[in-house]
């Protein structure tokens, strides 16, 4: 069982690049920990809630928050584990490299109402509206914090954000000077991984990192493997500017992986998982006096072979623009986006997907104003307009009212809409992948709809505690 040669020999590059960089200058994370307050040094923030950096303990949702120190301590060595660690999340391992997590309601390896980002980029799959865990990998050790938000955030964050936000934020590259190595093991997985960050020059920082994986099968209750034994490659790179006036962020990963052959089942051969896939990211912002414009793209291409389910091939562009400006008692975020998505579906022994070939697009225009009615009592009002090809124009209206009676409680209630959009899964797959069909999607699936209602409270009454 081996992954394909190109990402290996990316990965063996960037690992063999970090002898011979080992010696730059890394002065940047110094400077960064220099320039901030004490206040800022003592509070975690938060930017999921409103798409802007807030203190945790005022933040109007049910949100909690994993650091990169909470992660290093738990010694978890994968991001769906991390997640584990987040009590408003249900994690439920399903075999070797696949997970079923859900914020809330019922929990299946095919979830897809919880929205997933990483570094503001949306990792779900168009074909189903979930995420593959076993594509979706980071650094750990790069991990800057993870927020998870329980309940709805479609006005911000637009359809399939139901039942919840997870948000992966990594850290700067300035934050990740030097050299890092790591290699560990044990009786169900060995895995390896090494990085460097150097200065580009006075404004600039970067980083590249290499990692692989080995996981052994899991066992089913009668001792017997489950066939499930996987090796995983990725590599990737950071690259953060700050100039006079704007900041640039560049980004990419490529990985591939390949699971054990699964053997045959009545004369067919069910071979081996592999999957392949690549994405870029880059995101451009500029204060404007009062006010900040911020632009952000990206680009994936995602391949997985699964001879039993199906075979898909996706790529995806992604293109969002946000113009926040503050006036009076009002704090206005407004913007759009737009997203279009080319795939095709394989047949598997299970399924098939007709038309096999389909190009989606999804375009939304959204506006958010916080009003502060006094110094304790704050309104914000939301609403985003979401096309998808579909079920056409989707409305996703928000009100939320915060009273902070002091610096360290915060009591909210909120009204919001949420909407789960059909996918390829609903329209247009068939069961099983050759007729006569048993299971047929269709026209008249529409879009799932939550009318949520929420109250909350938070507080914290010491350094130490909260609740």
């Amino acid at each position: 069982m081996q992954a394909s040669t190109p990402v290996r020999v990316l990965a063996a590059a960037v690992t063999a690049c970090l002898g011979a960089l080992a010696a730059a200058p890394t002065h940047a994370q110094t400077r960064d920990l220099l320039s901030l307050s004490i206040e800022e040094l003592g509070q975690l923030r938060v930017t999921s809630v409103s798409r802007r950096p807030e203190p945790l303990v005022s933040a109007p949702a049910s949100i909690f928050m994993l650091t990169g120190d909470d992660l290093r301590r738990a010694g978890v060595t994968s991001l769906p584990e991390a997640l584990r660690l987040a009590p408003n999340l249900q994690v439920a391992r399903v075999d070797s490299v696949q997970y079923a997590i859900s914020a809330r309601g019922f929990n299946n390896a095919i979830g897809n109402k919880l929205l997933v980002l990483i570094d503001g980029r949306t990792v779900y799959t168009p074909l189903y509206s979930g995420v593959f865990w076993d594509q979706q990998d980071v650094l750990l050790e790069d991990v800057d914090r993870i927020e998870v938000i329980s309940g709805p955030g479609a006005t911000l964050w637009g359809v399939n954000a139901v039942n919840g936000v997870i948000n992966v934020v990594t850290k700067p590259a300035s934050s990740t000077g030097g050299v890092y190595a790591t290699v560990g093991g044990g009786n169900r997985e060995r895995r390896g991984a090494a990085r460097l960050g150097m200065d580009l020059g006075d404004s600039g920082a970067l980083r590249v990192y290499a990692k692989a994986e080995q996981l052994a099968a899991t066992h089913r209750t009668t001792g017997m493997p489950a066939l499930d034994e996987w090796e995983r490659v990725q590599a990737g790179m950071r690259a953060d500017w700050q100039l006079a006036r704007d900041s640039f962020t560049l980004q990419a990963d490529i990985y591939e992986g390949e699971s054990q052959d699964r053997g045959t089942f009545a004369g067919f051969d069910f071979g081996a998982v592999t999957i392949a896939g690549a994405n870029v990211l880059g995101r451009w912002s500029r204060p404007l006096g009062r006010s900040e414009l911020e632009v952000q793209a990206f680009f994936d291409h995602a391949e997985r072979d699964d001879s039993l389910f199906f075979r898909p091939k996706a790529d995806t562009f992604d293109v969002e623009v946000h113009h926040a400006v503050a006036f009076g008692a009002h704090d206005v975020l407004w913007g759009g986006g737009y997203r279009r998505s080319k795939d095709e579906i394989g047949t598997g022994f299970t399924t098939t997907f007709i038309p096999p070939a389909r190009e989606l697009e999804w375009a939304n225009l959204f506006a958010q104003d916080r009003i502060t009615i006094t110094s304790s009592l704050e309104l914000t009002m939301g609403l985003k307009l979401e096309r998808n090809d579909y079920t056409g124009t989707e409305s996703l209206p928000s009100l939320r009212l915060a009273w902070r009676p002091n610096d360290k409680q915060v009591l909210w209630t909120a009204l919001s809409r949420a909407v789960r959009a059909p996918s390829r899964f609903d329209r247009d797959v068939f069961f099983p992948g050759s007729p006569p069909f048993f299971v047929v999607g269709g026209p008249n699936f529409v879009s799932e709809v939550a009318e949520v209602v929420d109250l909350g409270f938070r507080a914290e009454p010491t350094n130490t505690l909260s609740y």
